[in-house]
């Protein structure tokens, strides 16, 4: 019985640790793939993780994603950071979009946008519906510096 349940042991470390190896191959291979593009001519802000740029009149921002996680972030914010929009870059599809925009009494929301700018919750459409040429310009920056795969 002993003997058994240490083979049975065996043979799951044997299966399972080659998995979990090249799992993290996998991920590892294609985060740096993905990303590293993103972060040409940015600044380390976070060794190996977040890279920052300010540039003309722009915060440019590249987060790679955690540990064996697919989600990592982009993003661009106006000078005074009143509206910012941030790309999620798919592994499969389509990316995912969303702003933040500070209004006049410093309230942040946090919306998600299709990138036709239409509303994922229309609680909110009347702020991107406000701010729509500004986001307009925050997605043509976006492509400008990370060319059109961020659409």
């Amino acid at each position: 019985m002993k003997k058994n349940k240490k083979r049975i042991i065996i043979i799951l470390a044997t299966v399972f640790f080659p998995v979990f190896i090249l799992y993290n191959l996998f991920w590892y291979g294609w985060m740096k793939n993905k990303y590293t593009a993103y972060k040409e001519g940015l600044n380390e802000f976070v060794p190996n993780r977040s890279y920052v740029l300010s540039e003309s009149s722009y915060l440019y921002n590249v987060k790679f994603p955690n540990y064996l996680s697919f989600v990592g972030n982009l993003g661009v914010a106006t000078d005074d950071n009143k509206i910012a929009l941030i790309i999620w870059p798919s592994f499969f599809g389509e990316n995912t979009y969303g702003v933040q925009i500070k209004d006049e009494n410093d309230q942040v929301y946090s919306i998600m946008i299709k990138r036709d700018l239409s509303v994922v919750d229309n609680e909110n459409a009347d702020l991107i519906k406000n701010n729509k040429e500004q986001i307009e310009i925050l997605f043509k920056k976006a492509q400008e510096k990370w060319g059109d795969s961020v659409l």
